[in-house]
């Protein structure tokens, strides 16, 4: 079940690199230990020797039942906290859980954006404040924890923002240049395992809640190519 349970968690809810980004490991970690701690402390307390085989067996589906309804939970929260949008935002990539997402502004998105993925990321782009009052608007709402890449309504089509994607995006020697020796490495290393010489990719910020320490390499069509845990800005 562990094993089960760890494939469904970093093989398809939180690829790379968004299990380092989100830092699930530890909170996985837990779950599991809560599971597997649960099953014998419980038996430790209900089961006798002088209890007869059904009372045994039922205690037994019990602490069973228990375990399994824990294991659901534990991996249910870590579901509601998946990476669910990669969105352009002015001159970074950032990447939204599923939990940081305002739903009640799902309807303001494009018509096919207004659904979060069950897993996988959603890319999109974001767009420019229509008025100066939504520019204020904008800023009131960043400041209270709510930027761009978490509204929906400011959400656009991939495509739709790949102009500005372009505009900002830098080319990767520029950011190795700036690096000290051991990031060059893990740079290089990151382009050299997308199968691309550093001297043709071009580079963003990767950013989440919880670390801006990250960039995301991509080709000169703007696909993502790989990803390093080096700073961007």
């Amino acid at each position: 079940m562990a094993l089960l349970s760890a494939a469904l968690v970093f093989g398809l809810l939180y690829p790379a690199p968004y299990r380092a980004m989100l830092g699930v490991g530890p909170i996985f970690g837990l779950v599991l230990a809560v599971d597997v701690v649960c099953g014998p402390l419980l038996t430790l307390i209900l089961a006798s020797p002088r209890k007869s085989r059904r009372e045994r067996w039922l205690d037994f589906g019990l602490i069973g039942l228990i375990q399994a309804l824990a294991l659901a939970y534990g991996l249910h929260s870590v579901w509601v906290a998946r990476p669910a949008v990669l969105a352009f935002e002015r001159d970074r990539l950032v990447v939204v859980t599923a939990n940081e997402v305002d739903v009640a502004d799902l309807p303001n998105a494009p018509p096919t954006l207004r659904r979060l993925p069950w897993w996988g990321v959603q890319q999109v782009g974001t767009r420019r404040a229509a008025s100066s009052a939504e520019m204020l608007e904008s800023v009131e709402r960043g400041l209270a924890g709510w930027s761009p890449a978490t509204q929906p309504g400011w959400w656009l089509p991939w495509d739709a923002a790949r102009a500005d994607l372009k505009a900002r995006a830098k080319p990767l020697p520029e950011l190795i240049a700036r690096r000290p020796p051991d990031a060059q490495a893990l740079l290089r290393a990151a382009a050299q395992a997308a199968g691309a010489d550093p001297a043709h990719l071009l580079y963003l910020p990767l950013t989440s809640s919880t670390t801006k320490d990250w960039v995301a390499l991509l080709d000169a069509d703007l696909r993502l190519l790989g990803h390093v845990a080096v700073d961007g800005f």
